[in-house]
């Protein structure tokens, strides 16, 4: 499927009004007023379209940022058509994003996601080899698309350095060494449950080079099924990681595993010269 798929920029009011009709199947709302979309993608943004045989199946909306007098593009959005998840998409649109930034003398891209959404993951730190060592708590406040509707708008931000690589062998052996920070266990019903005990305290110190941190595969499932085990995980997981960045740790990649939950690893930065 994926050598049929065509990426290209949309700069027109007609193109943008293709995005709005995807962003109200993804998102149940339009997230962006196509005005906003239209005056940024013509004064130095990006909107990329994700084309199946002439019809948008997925787009990624940038715009430039300014941060600690570094210049970047900052990646807004990023939606796909449910029947495409998980097939690629979203990496073509990346890799594409990637292209443009350093045609256009980008050296960063930073997006933000919610910790808790292992596919977003996935993505950023086994795909594309970002790191994230910043945590936002409810840092769009109440959202109530149909995505983020009943949590707090949690984030972690995402660093993609264009021509910076970690050495993938250091990291398969921080992760063969990596303790698992706390313990998971299942529901009745077959839902993963963190920390059971709360025996996680933030003012734990942390010595060790790497270590892991569970997140659960299917937060949507989980928001429908429980929503209140859904907030357990927002609460535990702000916790864990807010008190690991905050000791000088950043997350650096996806330890997947066959069901209920994955594991981020959280390297120490000095060892990844961050």
């Amino acid at each position: 499927m994926l050598e049929n798929v065509s990426i290209r920029k949309m700069m027109t009011p007609e193109e943008i009004a293709e995005v709005q009709f995807l962003n109200v199947e993804i998102w149940g709302s339009q997230a962006i007023p196509s005005h906003q979309m239209l005056a940024a993608v013509q004064n130095g943004g990006l909107l990329l379209g994700a084309y199946l045989e002439g019809r948008l199946i997925g787009f990624n909306y940038c715009f430039v940022g300014y941060r600690e007098e570094k210049m970047y593009l900052h990646s807004h959005m990023i939606g796909v058509e449910k029947t495409y998840r998980e097939q690629g998409v979203g990496e073509l649109l990346k890799h594409a994003q990637q292209e443009y930034a350093r045609e256009n003398g980008f050296q960063l891209v930073r997006w933000l996601f919610d910790p808790l959404e292992a596919r977003l993951a996935n993505l950023s730190f086994l795909k594309l080899d970002a790191y994230s060592n910043q945590y936002e708590i409810d840092y769009y406040g109440p959202l109530q698309d149909d995505f983020n509707d009943g949590l707090p708008s949690d984030r972690i931000a995402v660093e993609w350095w264009l021509e910076r690589n970690h050495a993938n062998d250091s990291l398969d052996e921080l992760e063969e060494a990596a303790e698992q920070v706390v313990s998971w266990s299942l529901t009745v019903d077959g839902l993963p449950v963190l920390d059971q005990d709360s025996e996680f305290q933030s003012n734990q110190k942390f010595y060790k080079d790497a270590y892991l941190v569970p997140i659960p595969q299917y937060l949507q499932k989980m928001k429908v099924e429980s929503p209140k085990l859904a907030e357990d995980w927002r609460y535990k997981i702000r916790t864990i990681l807010t008190t690991f960045f905050a000791q000088e740790y950043a997350i650096v990649r996806v330890k997947k595993q066959k069901e209920y939950i994955h594991f981020y690893l959280l390297v120490r930065r000095s060892l990844l010269a961050l």
